[in-house]
C-alpha cells in the first residue's frame, strides 16, 4: 500500500450505539425491539434518572439525564432496567481489544468510544479507510453482537462530529476537500467543548452554526475568546492537529458527570445519581487497573458557577467504599448552602497504575480546602 503524503492523516471515531441499553438487550434477547431505559424503575425509585435509552425509547423523546418519571410519562411502555456497571466495563474492554487490532494507534475516549489513527495501514486513502470502517463494524457485530457508528475524517474533532450524524449503525466519511462544506450547516454545539453556557455566549455574537464561525474573523474570535476562540476557528476550518495518543500510563484523572433536566436542591434527589456515577467510575478504575488517592466532587449551580471539593486518602486505594463515602460527605457540604445545582460529577485523581493496599476509614485524611471555583 502507498505511503501517506506528508501531513495527511486518517482518523476514525468509533462510538457504540446506546451502549448500556444495547448491552442489556444483548444479555436479555426478550428486550429486543422494546423501548429500554437503563435507570431505576420510577414505581420503585421515583427520584431515578435515565442513564441511557434504546433508540426505540428515544423515539418518544426519552434521553439521558431525564428523570425516570418523565421518561415513563413520555413512554408508558418503557422497560426500565437497573444498570450493571461491571458488565459494561468488561464489554468495553473487550471492544477496545478488538479496535486495537485495526489501528496504528488507539485512544479510548470513554467507556463506549475511541479514536483510531489508521493513516499508515490505509496509506492515507479515505477509500481504504471506508473499507476498514466497514470491517470494524462487521467485527463489532460478529464478536460482540453490538453495533457502532463510525466517523472518518482528517482530524479527531471532525471524526467525532461525523460519527454522530447517522446513528445508529452509521458510517460517515468526510474527505479533506469536503471538510468546510460538511461542517457548515452543523450547530456549534456539536464541537467538543461547546456546552450550553458557551453556546449562549456564541449566540450573543451571532455564532450558531459552524458556518457562522467559518465566516467570522479569526483574530476577532481570538480576541473575544482567547485560546478557545483559536481552537473553535481551527476546528471549524478542519485545521485541528490534535494527535491520537496511545495511553502509556495512568491519566491525570478519570471522571464522570451528569446534567439534570431541572435544578436539584434535595440530597435525596441528587445522591442516587451521584452514587450510580461513583460506582460506574469505580468499575472503570478496576478495569483499567488503576489505584486512586483523591476524590473530587464537581457541582454546577443554577447560575452556572462551577465549584469543586476534594478529599484525599493517606495511601492509594482500589476500593469503592471511600469513593462513595467521600462523595456523599462532599455532596452534603455542597448542598448545605441551600443553592440548587444543575450538574454534579465525581473525579478520581492521583492515579497509580498498580493494585494498591486496601484502605480503612482510619487511613483517610481530607484535603482541607474551601469550596473553590474551577
Amino acid at each position: 500500500m502507498a505511503s501517506p503524503s506528508p501531513g495527511s492523516r486518517v482518523i476514525l471515531h468509533v462510538d457504540m450505539d446506546a451502549f448500556y441499553a444495547s448491552v442489556e438487550v444483548r444479555e436479555n434477547p426478550s428486550l429486543e425491539g422494546k423501548p429500554v431505559v437503563v435507570g431505576a424503575d420510577p414505581r420503585e425509585h421515583p427520584r431515578g434518572v435515565v442513564l441511557t435509552a434504546s433508540y426505540e425509547a428515544r423515539q418518544y423523546g426519552v434521553r439521558s439525564a431525564m428523570s425516570c418519571i418523565e421518561a415513563s410519562r413520555r413512554c408508558p411502555q418503557a422497560v426500565f432496567v437497573p444498570p450493571h456497571f461491571e458488565l459494561y466495563g468488561r464489554v468495553s474492554g473487550e471492544i477496545m481489544d478488538t479496535l486495537r487490532t485495526f489501528a496504528d494507534r488507539l485512544q479510548p475516549s470513554g467507556i463506549e468510544e475511541g479514536f483510531l489513527d489508521v493513516t499508515m495501514r490505509t496509506g492515507g486513502s479515505f477509500a481504504h479507510a471506508q473499507d476498514l470502517a466497514r470491517e470494524i463494524k462487521v467485527a463489532i457485530r460478529d464478536r460482540h453482537r453490538l453495533t457502532c457508528s463510525i466517523g472518518v475524517a482528517s482530524t479527531k474533532a471532525i471524526a467525532k462530529i461525523a460519527s454522530d450524524l447517522q446513528k445508529p449503525d452509521g458510517l460517515t466519511v468526510v474527505s479533506p476537500d469536503e471538510v468546510v462544506s460538511f461542517l457548515a450547516p452543523i450547530s456549534v454545539r456539536k464541537i467538543l467543548g461547546v456546552g450550553p453556557k458557551t453556546a449562549e455566549r456564541l449566540k450573543e455574537i451571532g455564532l450558531e452554526s459552524i458556518a457562522d464561525v467559518q465566516g467570522y474573523n479569526r483574530q476577532d474570535l481570538i480576541e473575544l475568546l482567547g485560546a478557545f476562540g483559536e481552537y473553535l476557528h481551527d476546528v471549524s476550518m478542519g485545521r485541528d492537529a490534535e494527535e491520537v495518543v496511545e495511553p502509556t500510563g495512568p491519566p491525570e484523572s478519570i471522571s464522570t458527570e451528569m446534567t439534570f433536566e431541572k435544578d436539584m436542591g434535595a440530597y435525596a434527589d441528587v445522591w442516587p445519581e451521584l452514587e450510580a456515577m461513583a460506582k460506574s467510575l469505580h468499575e472503570q478504575l478496576v478495569h483499567e487497573k488503576y489505584a486512586y488517592r483523591t476524590v473530587t466532587l464537581k457541582a454546577k449551580y443554577s447560575n452556572f458557577e462551577i465549584h469543586t471539593r476534594s478529599k484525599s486518602l493517606k495511601i492509594h486505594s482500589t476500593d469503592l467504599e471511600p469513593i462513595v463515602i467521600l462523595s456523599r460527605t462532599m455532596l452534603k457540604e455542597v448542598l448545605a448552602s441551600g443553592r440548587k445545582i444543575r450538574l454534579v460529577g465525581v473525579r478520581l485523581s492521583n492515579l497509580l497504575e498498580r493494585a494498591a493496599p486496601q484502605t480503612t476509614l482510619s487511613k483517610w485524611t481530607p484535603i482541607r480546602e474551601p469550596l473553590t471555583d474551577s
